[in-house]
């Protein structure tokens, strides 16, 4: 079963979550169980750390991201294009599912294009629903790989965030991010990037980083193929929506979140990344 039709069920009224389930429960248990439980690994590693989540929204490009050097940083998508990635050295790289909008091929080219920026020993975290991908086109040999799977159902304060199971459901990267900073027990996190205001740029391509530079992009992907205005303010709501469940689990747990000055998203406090690094 692939990617389309997963999406494909998990937007069948009612049923959607209980044949996402059976789908977890007879296909991805079945055959990727093993995979997920080496994720146990990763539970409480960075006990009480501040960590940087880093996305690749354009406000990247006002901010000297070589104060990051030594800081525990996780980052997602074509965040490695940055040309300071190898300064940073991002403990952590994350990669959400392969999507209806994007071919194999073009996943396939981006995994070939992180490789080239990636540095050995990594900790790289891929969907498990394209294990096949990586392992049919021998993939991030030189990492330490991981897989994830993201499930269908609600984050809520009396559930626990476990890789080594379904993770709750996302709208964005940067909302798997968190997930991960809050299963590797972080106690602050500041968001980079995470700038959520292509609404007032609709039919706009915008990152911090050219497009050209994107492997994806050069072989024909369009973030904006197969949507209208409809859509993408339904999707804005399910984001924020997320975004106040994450909050409610966050402070349950004691963990702090903070955002950048610029990005169009509330949820969080904001502050500077001037001021996040005096906190105590």
């Amino acid at each position: 079963m692939n990617n389309e039709v997963k999406e494909k069920i998990k937007k069948v009224p009612i049923l959607g979550p209980i044949l996402s389930k059976l789908y977890w429960v007879f296909y991805i248990d079945r055959h990727n169980k093993k995979q997920l439980l080496k994720n146990r690994g990763l539970k409480n590693v960075e006990h009480g750390k501040k960590c940087f989540i880093i996305a690749t929204g354009p406000s990247v490009k006002t901010l000297d991201l070589k104060v990051l050097t030594g800081e525990l940083c996780i980052s997602v998508s074509n965040f490695f294009v940055h040309p300071d990635f190898n300064i940073i050295k991002p403990k952590y790289h994350i990669f959400v599912p392969l999507w209806p909008t994007v071919t194999e091929e073009q996943c396939i080219l981006l995994f070939e294009d992180a490789e080239k920026y990636f540095p050995g020993g990594q900790n790289v975290l891929v969907a498990v629903t394209d294990r096949h991908i990586i392992e049919k086109n021998k993939l991030f040999l030189k990492q330490n790989i991981f897989y994830h799977y993201i499930g269908s159902n609600q984050l809520n304060a009396v559930s626990e965030i476990d890789f080594s199971k379904p993770i709750p459901e996302i709208q964005t990267s940067a909302q798997i991010t968190i997930y991960l900073g809050l299963y590797l027990g972080c106690e602050k996190m500041y968001m980079l990037g995470c700038d959520h205001d292509w609404i007032l740029h609709y039919g706009e391509t915008r990152h911090f980083y050219d497009e050209k530079s994107s492997a994806a992009s050069r072989a024909g992907f369009n973030e904006w193929k197969n949507t209208d205005l409809e859509i993408t303010f339904m999707s804005y709501l399910n984001l924020w929506r997320i975004y106040k469940l994450i909050r409610v689990y966050a402070m349950s747990k004691g963990v702090s979140i903070y955002n950048s000055p610029t990005s169009l998203l509330d949820v969080f406090p904001k502050m500077t990344l001037e001021d996040f690094f005096s906190l105590k």
